[in-house]
């Protein structure tokens, strides 16, 4: 019985939120978002080590993609101002993981040639580190987690346009099946024969975008998504590893010596390449693959119904059996 009403609590929720007004849903986001890239800064200036810059970015993305999606929500001067800021931490924040991908991948090489490469990565590793701590502390000082949520709010509340009137399970219909098409497409042409790495990366940062989108939505339908995200996020790993790989081999390309080091990441691309190819052959490439992610998304934020409340128990059953414990809330 317990069970069942947890169950009956989400399904509530996830109609409360199908009902919600855009403008609303995208305001309690963006703040969410904020919270945890604020958390996310505080924590790179403490530690700025290889996770916590990476966190970083991430929460960077999460919060980007939210404005990004939902922009009829989020227009004007400020909110312009608060992406370029980021767009700025991002690309230092970036100069310091791709340092670290590099280390990492240079301890996995196992070749000889490391220990003379090594130094050099993480000396220049410590100068953009210093820059992006710079960019943090700053961030701080200004108070812009508090300046950023004022702006936010602000936006939402001037918003007049039918997009953040509307509920958000209409958005999400308007909006998902068509950034599904668009996701299948793009991976269709990144797993051709011929694909450079440059559109491998765009391909890669599409389906972040789709897969961050897909997690924000994630309150209308619980754990029905996770599925999907699973295999999104097998297409980041292989993809993202492909990049790293690419990534590496033009930083090294500066130095002497780095000759076998090279040699070893290209083959190890290679390879992931492969795996790219062949994952999507099975779990995207097939007409009828992409046709169930359109329908799915086209119904799973259908318009709720009118929640039924549980039928009421006897008071025999409602009564807790003799020597044993109620359920905690």
């Amino acid at each position: 019985m317990f069970y069942k009403c947890v169950t009956i609590a989400k399904l509530d929720s996830s109609a409360k939120i199908a009902g919600t007004a855009t403008r609303r849903f995208a305001r309690e986001q963006a703040d969410r978002l904020l919270g945890r890239l604020a958390f996310q800064i505080g924590r790179a200036i403490k530690s700025h080590n290889a996770e916590a810059v990476h966190d970083l970015r991430v929460s960077i993305r999460r919060f980007v993609q939210a404005l990004r999606v939902l922009k009829p929500c989020f227009r004007g001067k400020e909110v312009r101002k608060i992406r370029r800021e980021l767009k700025g931490i991002m690309a230092v924040a970036g100069e310091v993981r791709n340092h670290d991908i590099a280390l990492k991948l240079l301890i996995k090489s196992k070749r000889p040639e490391r220990t003379g490469l090594q130094p050099k990565i993480q000396s220049r590793r410590r100068e953009t580190e210093r820059s992006l701590i710079t960019l943090l502390k700053s961030w701080l000082e200004r108070k812009s987690s508090l300046k950023w949520r004022g702006a936010l709010e602000r936006a939402a509340a001037e918003a007049s346009e039918d997009f953040a009137k509307a509920p958000m399970a209409q958005t999400a219909r308007q909006m998902l099946p068509g950034m599904a098409q668009d996701f299948f497409e793009r991976g269709n042409q990144a797993a051709g024969v011929k694909t450079h790495a440059r559109e491998l990366h765009r391909f890669r940062l599409a389906s972040k975008k789709f897969r961050y989108t897909l997690e924000l939505f994630t309150p209308l339908c619980g754990t029905l998504l996770n599925p999907k995200l699973e295999a999104i996020r097998r297409v980041q790993t292989l993809l993202g590893d492909i990049n790293d790989f690419e990534t590496v081999q033009e930083m090294l390309g500066q130095y002497e010596g780095a000759e076998t080091v090279i040699t070893w990441l290209k083959k190890r691309e290679r390879k992931r390449l492969v795996e790219f190819r062949e994952y999507w052959a099975t779990a995207f490439a097939p007409p009828e693959e992409r046709q169930s992610w359109i329908d799915f998304l086209k119904h799973f934020a259908a318009e709720p119904r009118a929640a039924r409340k549980p039928a009421a128990r006897s008071v025999q059953e409602s009564r807790p059996a003799s020597g044993s414990r109620a359920a905690v809330a």
